[in-house]
Protein backbone atom coordinates (compact mmCIF):
# COMPACT_ATOMS: atom_id res chain seq x y z
CA UNK A 1 0.00 0.00 0.00
CA UNK A 2 1.54 3.31 -1.05
CA UNK A 3 2.11 6.35 1.15
CA UNK A 4 -0.84 8.71 1.70
CA UNK A 5 -3.42 5.99 1.13
CA UNK A 6 -5.73 5.62 4.21
CA UNK A 7 -6.00 2.19 5.78
CA UNK A 8 -9.28 0.45 5.13
CA UNK A 9 -10.13 0.06 8.88
CA UNK A 10 -9.60 3.77 9.46
CA UNK A 11 -11.99 4.52 6.61
CA UNK A 12 -14.56 2.27 8.26
CA UNK A 13 -14.13 3.64 11.83
CA UNK A 14 -14.29 7.30 10.80
CA UNK A 15 -18.00 7.27 9.90
CA UNK A 16 -18.75 5.36 13.13
CA UNK A 17 -16.98 8.01 15.21
CA UNK A 18 -18.89 10.76 13.44
CA UNK A 19 -22.16 8.93 14.15
CA UNK A 20 -21.35 8.88 17.90
CA UNK A 21 -21.01 12.66 18.15
CA UNK A 22 -24.80 13.36 18.25
CA UNK A 23 -25.18 10.79 21.05
CA UNK A 24 -22.39 12.46 23.03
CA UNK A 25 -24.07 15.82 22.66
CA UNK A 26 -27.29 14.31 23.98
CA UNK A 27 -25.85 12.23 26.85
CA UNK A 28 -22.78 14.11 28.10
CA UNK A 29 -24.44 17.36 29.32
CA UNK A 30 -27.16 15.54 31.34
CA UNK A 31 -24.50 13.31 32.90
CA UNK A 32 -22.49 16.41 33.85
CA UNK A 33 -25.59 18.08 35.32
CA UNK A 34 -26.47 14.98 37.36
CA UNK A 35 -22.94 14.82 38.79
CA UNK A 36 -23.09 18.56 39.56
CA UNK A 37 -26.43 18.08 41.38
CA UNK A 38 -24.92 15.31 43.51
CA UNK A 39 -21.87 17.44 44.34
CA UNK A 40 -24.04 20.41 45.34
CA UNK A 41 -26.30 18.21 47.48
CA UNK A 42 -23.45 16.38 49.21
CA UNK A 43 -21.06 19.32 49.72
CA UNK A 44 -22.88 22.65 49.70
CA UNK A 45 -25.87 21.13 51.50
CA UNK A 46 -24.02 20.00 54.64
CA UNK A 47 -21.80 23.09 54.53
CA UNK A 48 -24.88 25.33 54.67
CA UNK A 49 -25.95 23.61 57.92
CA UNK A 50 -22.55 23.58 59.63
CA UNK A 51 -21.94 26.09 62.43
CA UNK A 52 -19.56 28.63 60.84
CA UNK A 53 -16.04 28.91 62.23
CA UNK A 54 -16.61 32.69 62.56
CA UNK A 55 -20.10 32.42 64.07
CA UNK A 56 -21.18 35.24 66.37
CA UNK A 57 -24.61 36.25 67.62
CA UNK A 58 -26.03 38.80 70.03
CA UNK A 59 -29.53 38.86 71.57
CA UNK A 60 -31.15 41.46 73.81
CA UNK A 61 -33.67 40.39 76.45
CA UNK A 62 -36.05 42.29 78.69
CA UNK A 63 -37.36 41.36 82.12
CA UNK A 64 -39.79 42.61 84.71
CA UNK A 65 -38.29 41.54 88.03
CA UNK A 66 -38.63 41.68 91.79
CA UNK A 67 -35.61 41.28 94.03
CA UNK A 68 -34.40 41.32 97.64
CA UNK A 69 -31.16 40.26 99.33
CA UNK A 70 -32.56 38.68 102.51
CA UNK A 71 -35.62 36.56 103.40
CA UNK A 72 -37.01 39.24 105.69
CA UNK A 73 -36.35 42.20 103.36
CA UNK A 74 -38.96 43.89 101.16
CA UNK A 75 -39.07 43.24 97.42
CA UNK A 76 -38.10 45.98 94.98
CA UNK A 77 -39.68 45.88 91.51
CA UNK A 78 -37.68 47.01 88.49
CA UNK A 79 -37.18 46.54 84.75
CA UNK A 80 -33.90 45.23 83.37
CA UNK A 81 -32.26 44.35 80.07
CA UNK A 82 -30.18 41.29 79.36
CA UNK A 83 -27.58 40.71 76.69
CA UNK A 84 -26.38 37.32 75.46
CA UNK A 85 -23.36 37.17 73.15
CA UNK A 86 -22.13 33.91 71.57
CA UNK A 87 -18.84 33.79 69.64
CA UNK A 88 -16.80 30.91 68.22
CA UNK A 89 -13.24 31.26 69.49
CA UNK A 90 -11.82 28.28 67.58
CA UNK A 91 -13.04 25.42 65.41
CA UNK A 92 -11.26 22.14 64.73
CA UNK A 93 -13.07 19.60 62.60
CA UNK A 94 -16.59 19.13 63.91
CA UNK A 95 -15.94 20.80 67.29
CA UNK A 96 -16.23 24.52 67.98
CA UNK A 97 -15.25 26.26 71.21
CA UNK A 98 -17.89 28.88 71.87
CA UNK A 99 -17.62 31.67 74.40
CA UNK A 100 -21.04 32.68 75.68
CA UNK A 101 -21.67 35.69 77.89
CA UNK A 102 -24.83 36.95 79.60
CA UNK A 103 -25.32 40.08 81.67
CA UNK A 104 -28.38 41.79 83.14
CA UNK A 105 -28.49 45.55 83.66
CA UNK A 106 -31.09 47.74 85.33
CA UNK A 107 -32.48 50.83 83.65
CA UNK A 108 -30.04 52.90 85.73
CA UNK A 109 -27.10 51.02 84.21
CA UNK A 110 -26.25 48.87 87.22
CA UNK A 111 -25.07 45.35 86.31
CA UNK A 112 -26.71 42.96 88.77
CA UNK A 113 -25.76 39.63 87.16
CA UNK A 114 -23.27 38.39 84.58
CA UNK A 115 -21.61 35.13 83.62
CA UNK A 116 -19.24 33.91 80.92
CA UNK A 117 -18.61 30.30 79.96
CA UNK A 118 -16.80 28.19 77.36
CA UNK A 119 -18.78 25.51 75.55
CA UNK A 120 -17.61 22.68 73.33
CA UNK A 121 -20.23 22.43 70.57
CA UNK A 122 -20.70 19.89 67.78
CA UNK A 123 -20.90 22.00 64.62
CA UNK A 124 -23.36 19.58 62.97
CA UNK A 125 -25.75 18.70 65.78
CA UNK A 126 -25.21 21.80 68.00
CA UNK A 127 -24.92 19.48 71.01
CA UNK A 128 -22.62 20.10 73.94
CA UNK A 129 -19.58 17.82 73.65
CA UNK A 130 -18.23 16.25 76.83
CA UNK A 131 -14.57 16.98 77.51
CA UNK A 132 -14.63 20.43 75.92
CA UNK A 133 -15.42 23.80 77.43
CA UNK A 134 -15.02 24.82 81.05
CA UNK A 135 -17.58 22.26 82.32
CA UNK A 136 -18.72 18.84 81.18
CA UNK A 137 -22.18 19.59 79.80
CA UNK A 138 -24.91 17.57 78.12
CA UNK A 139 -27.89 18.38 75.90
CA UNK A 140 -28.16 20.99 73.19
CA UNK A 141 -26.24 24.24 73.22
CA UNK A 142 -28.29 25.41 70.24
CA UNK A 143 -30.98 23.77 68.14
CA UNK A 144 -29.79 21.79 65.11
CA UNK A 145 -30.82 22.43 61.48
CA UNK A 146 -33.47 20.11 60.05
CA UNK A 147 -35.05 19.92 63.49
CA UNK A 148 -37.14 16.77 63.82
CA UNK A 149 -36.25 15.06 67.06
CA UNK A 150 -34.27 17.00 69.63
CA UNK A 151 -32.60 15.90 72.84
CA UNK A 152 -34.76 16.26 75.92
CA UNK A 153 -32.57 18.99 77.39
CA UNK A 154 -30.79 22.20 76.48
CA UNK A 155 -27.82 23.56 78.42
CA UNK A 156 -26.77 27.07 77.47
CA UNK A 157 -25.68 30.07 79.55
CA UNK A 158 -29.20 31.26 80.23
CA UNK A 159 -29.34 28.91 83.21
CA UNK A 160 -26.51 27.36 85.17
CA UNK A 161 -27.73 23.84 84.41
CA UNK A 162 -29.73 21.82 81.87
CA UNK A 163 -33.34 22.63 81.10
CA UNK A 164 -35.80 19.83 80.31
CA UNK A 165 -37.42 20.16 76.86
CA UNK A 166 -40.76 18.93 75.58
CA UNK A 167 -42.36 19.63 72.19
CA UNK A 168 -45.48 21.73 72.65
CA UNK A 169 -46.91 22.63 69.24
CA UNK A 170 -46.32 23.91 65.72
CA UNK A 171 -47.17 27.54 65.09
CA UNK A 172 -47.05 29.99 62.19
CA UNK A 173 -45.84 33.48 63.14
CA UNK A 174 -45.64 36.24 60.52
CA UNK A 175 -45.72 33.60 57.78
CA UNK A 176 -42.87 31.55 59.27
CA UNK A 177 -43.58 27.99 60.43
CA UNK A 178 -42.12 27.42 63.89
CA UNK A 179 -41.75 24.54 66.34
CA UNK A 180 -42.59 25.54 69.90
CA UNK A 181 -40.88 23.79 72.83
CA UNK A 182 -41.70 24.08 76.50
CA UNK A 183 -38.82 24.02 78.97
CA UNK A 184 -38.70 23.50 82.71
CA UNK A 185 -35.97 23.58 85.32
CA UNK A 186 -36.44 22.68 88.97
CA UNK A 187 -34.34 22.88 92.13
CA UNK A 188 -31.24 24.02 90.27
CA UNK A 189 -28.46 24.60 92.80
CA UNK A 190 -27.11 28.10 92.16
CA UNK A 191 -25.38 28.64 95.48
CA UNK A 192 -22.03 29.29 93.79
CA UNK A 193 -23.64 31.79 91.42
CA UNK A 194 -24.93 33.91 94.34
CA UNK A 195 -22.02 33.52 96.73
CA UNK A 196 -21.60 37.31 96.69
CA UNK A 197 -24.78 37.57 98.83
CA UNK A 198 -23.98 38.40 102.50
CA UNK A 199 -25.36 35.08 103.91
CA UNK A 200 -24.58 32.76 100.97
CA UNK A 201 -23.28 30.11 101.44
CA UNK A 202 -22.68 30.59 105.18
CA UNK A 203 -26.38 30.55 106.14
CA UNK A 204 -28.27 29.82 102.96
CA UNK A 205 -28.02 27.88 99.77
CA UNK A 206 -29.77 29.04 96.58
CA UNK A 207 -32.17 27.16 94.34
CA UNK A 208 -33.88 28.14 91.09
CA UNK A 209 -37.04 27.05 89.30
CA UNK A 210 -38.13 28.20 85.85
CA UNK A 211 -40.36 27.46 82.90
CA UNK A 212 -41.01 29.00 79.50
CA UNK A 213 -41.39 28.58 75.76
CA UNK A 214 -38.88 28.49 72.90
CA UNK A 215 -39.88 29.26 69.29
CA UNK A 216 -37.56 27.56 66.78
CA UNK A 217 -37.44 27.77 62.99
CA UNK A 218 -36.92 24.05 62.25
CA UNK A 219 -35.03 24.14 58.93
CA UNK A 220 -32.23 26.43 60.18
CA UNK A 221 -32.56 25.59 63.88
CA UNK A 222 -32.70 29.31 64.72
CA UNK A 223 -34.20 30.22 68.08
CA UNK A 224 -36.31 33.26 67.19
CA UNK A 225 -38.15 33.96 70.45
CA UNK A 226 -38.25 32.96 74.11
CA UNK A 227 -40.31 33.58 77.21
CA UNK A 228 -39.12 32.65 80.70
CA UNK A 229 -40.84 32.83 84.07
CA UNK A 230 -38.73 31.87 87.04
CA UNK A 231 -37.75 32.46 90.64
CA UNK A 232 -34.69 31.91 92.82
CA UNK A 233 -35.03 31.19 96.51
CA UNK A 234 -32.99 30.80 99.68
CA UNK A 235 -32.51 27.22 100.87
CA UNK A 236 -31.93 25.99 104.40
CA UNK A 237 -28.77 23.83 104.06
CA UNK A 238 -29.83 21.60 106.95
CA UNK A 239 -33.32 20.71 105.70
CA UNK A 240 -33.09 21.56 102.00
CA UNK A 241 -36.36 23.50 102.28
CA UNK A 242 -37.05 26.87 100.70
CA UNK A 243 -36.71 29.91 102.96
CA UNK A 244 -38.50 32.21 100.53
CA UNK A 245 -37.93 33.76 97.13
CA UNK A 246 -35.43 36.57 96.62
CA UNK A 247 -35.67 36.96 92.82
CA UNK A 248 -38.77 36.64 90.62
CA UNK A 249 -38.75 37.43 86.90
CA UNK A 250 -40.69 37.36 83.65
CA UNK A 251 -38.23 37.58 80.74
CA UNK A 252 -38.55 37.66 76.94
CA UNK A 253 -36.60 38.58 73.83
CA UNK A 254 -36.75 42.26 72.90
CA UNK A 255 -38.86 43.27 69.91
CA UNK A 256 -35.78 44.29 67.91
CA UNK A 257 -33.99 41.01 68.62
CA UNK A 258 -37.08 39.05 67.56
CA UNK A 259 -37.23 40.99 64.30
CA UNK A 260 -33.52 40.43 63.67
CA UNK A 261 -33.78 36.70 64.46
CA UNK A 262 -36.83 36.26 62.21
CA UNK A 263 -34.86 37.86 59.37
CA UNK A 264 -31.80 35.69 60.06
CA UNK A 265 -33.92 32.51 60.27
CA UNK A 266 -35.66 33.30 56.98
CA UNK A 267 -32.35 33.95 55.21
CA UNK A 268 -30.69 30.83 56.65
CA UNK A 269 -33.73 28.72 55.80
CA UNK A 270 -33.69 29.85 52.17
CA UNK A 271 -29.94 29.26 51.93
CA UNK A 272 -30.24 25.69 53.26
CA UNK A 273 -33.23 24.82 51.08
CA UNK A 274 -31.47 26.21 48.01
CA UNK A 275 -28.29 24.21 48.66
CA UNK A 276 -30.01 20.95 49.64
CA UNK A 277 -33.15 20.91 47.50
CA UNK A 278 -33.81 23.68 45.01
CA UNK A 279 -30.46 23.92 43.22
CA UNK A 280 -29.95 20.11 42.93
CA UNK A 281 -33.55 19.76 41.75
CA UNK A 282 -33.06 22.50 39.15
CA UNK A 283 -29.92 20.78 37.83
CA UNK A 284 -31.72 17.43 37.62
CA UNK A 285 -34.69 19.02 35.88
CA UNK A 286 -32.36 20.66 33.34
CA UNK A 287 -30.63 17.31 32.79
CA UNK A 288 -33.94 15.56 32.12
CA UNK A 289 -35.10 18.35 29.83
CA UNK A 290 -31.85 18.22 27.83
CA UNK A 291 -32.03 14.43 27.61
CA UNK A 292 -35.67 14.46 26.51
CA UNK A 293 -35.13 17.09 23.83
CA UNK A 294 -31.95 15.36 22.67
CA UNK A 295 -33.60 11.95 22.32
CA UNK A 296 -36.47 13.52 20.42
CA UNK A 297 -33.95 15.21 18.10
CA UNK A 298 -32.09 11.92 17.55
CA UNK A 299 -35.35 10.14 16.83
CA UNK A 300 -36.36 12.68 14.22
CA UNK A 301 -32.88 12.59 12.70
CA UNK A 302 -33.07 8.81 12.37
CA UNK A 303 -36.26 8.86 10.30
CA UNK A 304 -35.66 8.04 6.63
CA UNK A 305 -36.23 10.93 4.31
CA UNK A 306 -39.09 10.48 1.81
CA UNK A 307 -37.99 9.75 -1.73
Amino acid sequence: MGPGVPHASAMVNAPRAWRLIPFLWVLAPPAFLIVAAAIVRLTLGPASERLPADYTNSVILESDSRFRQAPDAAFAAFHQKGRRVDQVLSATGDIAIVQSHIDWTTDTGEVNYQTTGLYGVDRKTRQNVAGYGDLSRSGQFMFPPQLRDVADEVWDPYYGGPRHLAFDRNEVVDGLALAVYRFTIADLDETKTYDYFPDVPERFGVGTDGEGLLWVEPVSGTLVDMTDNGHSFFVDPATGKSMGDFSIWQARYSAQSKADLFSAATSSRLHILAAKIWLPAALLALALAWLGIGLLWLRRGARPSPE
